[in-house]
C-alpha cells in the first residue's frame, strides 16, 4: 500500500523548531512522503494584525502553494492552524498543540499575548472549537493540554493523541556512571531568562556559592556572580549544548510561565534531577520527589531549599538522576513520539 503525502506545517518559535526538526528526521528515517513547511515568527516590528492570524494566513498560503496534493496535513502549532479547514478542503488535517487557546490566555502576560474584548474572545473561543472540533486528530504535548481540550473545546479523548516533543538519542547516550567527586553543578537553559525565572535562580542560588556552580545557557545578559557561568549562543543539539548537559548534576528551570518545556525533557533524558515550578504540564512531565522536585512559581524561598536539598545529598540527587533517565526512556523519547504522531498521519489519511 503506498504511503500517504504528508505537509509538516509547523511554527518556527521557541522549542517548536526543535520539535519540527524532530519530526523531519522520523521522516527521513521512515521514508515517509512529506514536505515540511516552515511558518516564521517576524523577528522584530510591529503589527495590528495579531500572530494567529498572520501566522496562519502564511500557513494556508504555502499549503495551497506547495502541498496542494497532501494527503494529510499537520498544523504545529493551533497558533497557524485559524484556516486549515480551508488549506485542506476535503482532506483530513491534525492539529498539534503545546497548549490550548484557553490555557495561553491564562498565561498571555509571560507571552505578551493579551485578552480582546469579550465579543472578540467568545468569536476567538468558537472559531477554534471549529478548527479543533472538524480536525480528524489532535496532537497534545501533554495531558494537561490534552484535558483542556475535551473540556473547553469539546474534543472526543478518543480523537486526542498525547505525545510530548520528547528528546534526542544523544541525550539519553551522556554516560552517568558514577556521581562526580568535583562540586555539582546546577544548569539552567533558557532563552527569556526573566520568563524561565532567572532572575529567582540566581537569587536562590547566591547561599549555595561555596557549595556549587550555576550554568546559565541563554540569549539574555546576565549579571555576574560569584560561582555563576554564562554561556551564549549555544544550540539545540550542537556540540556545546551536550556539553552542558553532560557537565551538570542538577537542571533547573524555576519558570513563571509555560506550556511544556522541552529542555525539561530534554534534562530527563540527560540523567539529571529536575527542580522546576508548578506551571503548565511541569508537574506531569517531573514526578515529583521522584525524577525531581517541584515547587511553586514564583517561590524563591522554595526553590532555594530544593536546589540545597539536591546539591548537599549527592545520593538523592544521583537516585533522582537515573528515575529520570529511566523514565524518559518511557515516555520522552523523541523518535519513538515522533514516530507515534507519523503513524497518526497515516492512519487518518
Amino acid at each position: 500500500m503506498e504511503r500517504p503525502r504528508i505537509a509538516l506545517c509547523i511554527e518556527q518559535t521557541l522549542g517548536h523548531r526543535t520539535h519540527g526538526m524532530n519530526l523531519e528526521e522520523a521522516v527521513r528515517r521512515g521514508g515517509h512522503h512529506a514536505v515540511s513547511i516552515h511558518v516564521d515568527f517576524p523577528d522584530g516590528g510591529s503589527s495590528r494584525v495579531p500572530w494567529a492570524l498572520r501566522g496562519s494566513w502564511d500557513a494556508f498560503r504555502q499549503i495551497r502553494r506547495r502541498a496542494r496534493s497532501a494527503d494529510v496535513s499537520m498544523f504545529h502549532t493551533q497558533t497557524i492552524s485559524l484556516f486549515a479547514p480551508f488549506a485542506t478542503p476535503r482532506r483530513p488535517y491534525v492539529v498539534s498543540v503545546d497548549a490550548t487557546p484557553a490555557q495561553m490566555d491564562e498565561l498571555g502576560h509571560w507571552y505578551q499575548h493579551d485578552r480582546h474584548p469579550g465579543s472578540v474572545e467568545r468569536g476567538k473561543s468558537a472559531w477554534y472549537r471549529r478548527v479543533l472540533g472538524s480536525a480528524a486528530a489532535v496532537v497534545s504535548w501533554s495531558k494537561w493540554a490534552a484535558d483542556s481540550l475535551a473540556e473547553d473545546y469539546g474534543v472526543p479523548r478518543e480523537r486526542i493523541l498525547v505525545a510530548h516533543p520528547g528528546a534526542p538519542d544523544s541525550l539519553f547516550g551522556i554516560p552517568r556512571d558514577e556521581p562526580p567527586t568535583r562540586l555539582p553543578r546546577i544548569l539552567f537553559v533558557g532563552g527569556d531568562f526573566p520568563r524561565k525565572g532567572g532572575p529567582a535562580l540566581l537569587e536562590a542560588f547566591a547561599p549555595l556559592a561555596d557549595r556549587a556552580e550555576l550554568l546559565i545557557v541563554t540569549e539574555s545578559e546576565v549579571e555576574q556572580a560569584p560561582g555563576v557561568h554564562v554561556v551564549h549562543g549555544v544550540r539545540p543539539g550542537s556540540d556545546k549544548f551536550l556539553k552542558a548537559f553532560s557537565g551538570a548534576d542538577i537542571f533547573c528551570l524555576p519558570t513563571l510561565g509555560d506550556c511544556t518545556p522541552v529542555a525539561i525533557g530534554e534534562a530527563l533524558a540527560a540523567g539529571l534531577p529536575v527542580v522546576t515550578t508548578a506551571v503548565g504540564s511541569n508537574h506531569e512531565t517531573v514526578r515529583d520527589a521522584e525524577t525531581g522536585l517541584v515547587v511553586p512559581a514564583g517561590n524563591t524561598a522554595a526553590l532555594g531549599e530544593a536546589l540545597a536539598a539536591l546539591v548537599d545529598d549527592p545520593a538523592r540527587r544521583w537516585r533522582l538522576g537515573q528515575a529520570a533517565r529511566a523514565d524518559a526512556r518511557e515516555r520522552l523519547n523523541a523518535a519513538a513520539n515522533a514516530d507515534r504522531v507519523l503513524e497518526l498521519l497515516g492512519a487518518v489519511a
